[in-house]
C-alpha cells in the first residue's frame, strides 16, 4: 500500500473512533519499508530515546555502543566523570571507532588510526599536519544531545529538540516518587524480536495477553479488567495495581522494600510507557526497564534491565536470587518472542483485516492514535 494512501487518513477511520467502536490499524503500518523509513525521520531522529542506566558506565573511561535505527552511537564517561554521547563514525572516512562496551582512554579508528578522547575531541590524525587548512579543533566525533533523569540515560539526535526535563515531565508526574536515581542494574537481558518495533511496544502494554501467553510466569494474580489505566500525552500511560511479587512466597525478593516504597503493601505494582521506547514496570522492591530500538522494518532489538536498590547488592544470596529472576524473565521473553513473530507474519497477509479493540486495549488505542497523528496528520 502506497504511503500516500495513509496520509489522507482513510485507512485509520476505525482507529479514530472512540475505544468502544475502534479497530486496530492495517498491517502495512508494521510491514511497509516506506513507512519504516518515515518513522526514522519523524520519530527516532527527533525524540528523546532511553539508552540505559548511568550506573552501567560508572568509571572514567567506561563506554558502551548502540545502533538506533541503523545510527551508531557511543556513550562514554570522561575523566571528569561526565557522560558524553556522540556518533560512532570517524570524521575521516566514517569507520566505527568503538565496538561493544568496555573501558578505554581514547577511541582509535581501526582504518587510519585517527584518535579521539572520551569527549569525542580529535587528538591524533596521522599525516594531516601537511594538509592545507586542516584544523583538528574543528574535526571531532559529532556530539549528540544527552541527559539523565533519575539514573536513566537519554539521547536525542535533534539539536533543536525540547529539553529532556520537559519531555519527561508527564511521566515524572506519575513515577517521580520512585526516586530511582540510587538504584542500579542487577542484570540485563537482550534479545532480538522478529517483528516491527511497534508490536513490541504494544505487547508490553497489552494486559489482555498476560493470562493467555504468560499464565505461569506473569498471569497469576492479575486480571486485565482490574488494572486502572491513566492515559497521558504522546501516547503514554500509567497504571498502578495489586500484583503479588513473583518470588519469595509473595514477599519482596530480599524481604525489604525500596526506600521509596516503605509503607506500601508487598503487592504494590505499576507500569508506565513513554514514547517511543521507554516502558517501566515497578514493584515494591525493584523496577524493570524495557527498551526497544528498530533494526529493520521487521526486526527489533529489545533490552530488559532488572534494577534494584544498591543496598541489596552486598547480600550473600543476591546473585542467586537475581539469577532466578533472570531465568524467569528469559522464559517470559521467550513466550513473547514466538507470539510477536506470529503477529508480524500476519501483517503481510493479504487476507488480514484489523479486528475491533476491546476495552482493556485502552493504552494501545491511545498510542496508535498518537502515532497516526505524529506520522501522517501533517502529510
Amino acid at each position: 500500500m502506497a504511503l500516500a494512501e495513509f496520509i489522507n487518513g482513510a485507512e485509520f477511520a476505525g482507529l479514530r473512533e472512540p475505544l468502544s467502536r475502534a479497530s486496530h490499524v492495517p498491517g502495512s503500518i508494521y510491514s511497509s519499508p516506506e513507512i519504516y523509513a518515515l518513522e526514522k525521520e519523524r520519530i527516532w531522529m527527533r525524540d528523546w530515546l532511553c539508552v540505559g542506566r548511568d550506573d552501567e558506565i560508572p568509571e572514567p573511561g567506561d563506554f558502551m555502543t548502540w545502533r538506533i535505527a541503523d545510527e551508531p552511537i557511543i556513550l562514554a564517561r570522561d575523566t571528569q566523570g561526565e557522560i558524553n554521547a556522540f556518533v560512532n563514525v570517524c570524521a575521516h572516512r566514517g569507520a566505527e571507532v568503538a565496538q561493544g562496551k568496555g573501558n578505554t582512554s581514547e577511541f582509535s579508528c581501526p582504518y587510519h588510526g585517527w584518535l579521539y578522547d572520551l569527549t569525542g575531541k580529535l587528538v591524533g590524525a596521522p599525516y594531516m599536519k601537511e594538509v592545507e587548512g586542516f584544523d583538528p579543533a574543528r574535526c571531532r566525533l559529532k556530539p549528540i544531545r544527552f541527559g539523565i533523569w533519575q539514573g536513566f540515560m537519554f539521547i536525542n539526535f535533534d539539536e533543536g529538540c525540547q529539553s529532556l526535563t520537559d519531555f519527561v515531565a508527564p511521566f515524572a508526574e506519575d513515577f517521580g516518587f520512585l526516586e530511582m536515581g540510587d538504584l542500579a542494574v542487577a542484570a540485563t537481558l537482550e534479545v532480538e524480536f522478529n517483528c516491527n518495533w511497534k508490536l513490541v511496544a504494544e505487547n508490553a502494554m497489552d494486559n489482555l495477553h498476560i493470562a493467555v501467553v504468560h499464565p505461569v510466569t506473569l498471569g497469576a494474580g492479575i486480571k486485565a479488567e482490574d488494572v486502572d489505566i491513566k492515559l497521558s500525552q504522546r501516547g503514554g500511560y500509567s497504571s498502578f495495581y495489586a500484583h503479588e511479587p513473583r518470588f519469595n512466597n509473595h514477599q519482596p525478593m530480599f524481604g525489604e522494600h525500596m526506600d521509596s516504597q516503605i509503607g506500601r503493601p508487598a503487592n504494590f505494582a505499576g507500569a508506565g510507557f513513554m514514547s517511543p521506547n521507554f516502558q517501566l514496570f515497578t514493584y515494591c522492591d525493584n523496577v524493570e526497564l524495557s527498551m526497544h530500538w528498530p533494526i529493520d522494518v521487521d526486526r527489533t532489538r529489545h533490552t530488559i534491565s532488572i534494577i534494584f536498590p544498591k543496598k541489596f547488592f552486598d547480600r550473600p544470596d543476591f546473585a542467586e536470587r537475581i539469577q532466578e529472576y533472570y531465568d524467569t524473565e528469559t522464559q517470559t521473553v521467550g513466550e513473547d518472542a514466538e507470539m510477536v513473530r506470529s503477529l508480524q507474519r500476519a501483517m503481510s497477509v493479504r487476507a488480514f483485516v484489523p479486528g475491533r479493540m476491546s476495552r482493556v486495549e485502552k493504552p494501545i488505542h491511545n498510542l496508535l492514535n498518537y502515532y497516526v497523528e505524529r506520522m501522517f496528520a501533517a502529510g
